[in-house]
């Protein structure tokens, strides 16, 4: 885990609006459904010696950093999947990945309404105001399930 995303996720649990914890996103959910949906994806990890009884090794293919529960202005609730890069190449790279139908088939499986991609360079990392900000401005413009956003 990279010091972007323990930055953002001491952030995200301070405002109270990380969901990790929730039943939907227990570990033996979210690695059945990766082996079912991304099994060529674990194992090239494997062989990369990550260990498959790691629950991060899941996320990391998921590539989802945080599971956030957000709600917008008309009071609903929605999850997002948050994914953090710090250069552009990345931050392309990984929505074209989350793109594909095997990863929204695994999201929306684990309940997860939106999923963002969120550029940002770690050494002008927002505080805690400007996620707050941020984080909601946002969810009341969400416009597509799949998105780049530039921080």
């Amino acid at each position: 885990m990279s010091l972007l995303n323990l930055q953002f996720r001491a952030i995200a649990a301070r405002l109270q609006v990380l969901d990790n914890s929730h039943p939907d996103l227990a570990f033996p959910k979210v690695s059945n459904l990766v082996q079912t949906h991304l099994s060529w994806e674990l194992e090239k990890a494997i062989a990369k010696r990550q260990d498959p009884e790691d629950p991060h090794t899941f996320w990391d293919l998921l590539k989802i950093d945080a599971v956030l529960c957000l709600e917008n202005q008309m009071g609903e609730k929605i999850r997002v999947g948050v994914c953090l890069v710090p250069n552009e190449f990345q931050a392309y790279k990984t929505l074209n990945k989350a793109n594909q139908a095997a990863y929204f088939q695994v999201r929306r499986q684990l309940g997860i309404q939106a999923y963002w991609v969120l550029c940002l360079d770690p050494k002008h990392f927002p505080n805690q105001n400007q996620w707050v900000d941020f984080l909601y401005r946002e969810i009341d413009l969400q416009q597509k399930s799949c998105r780049l956003i530039f921080v």
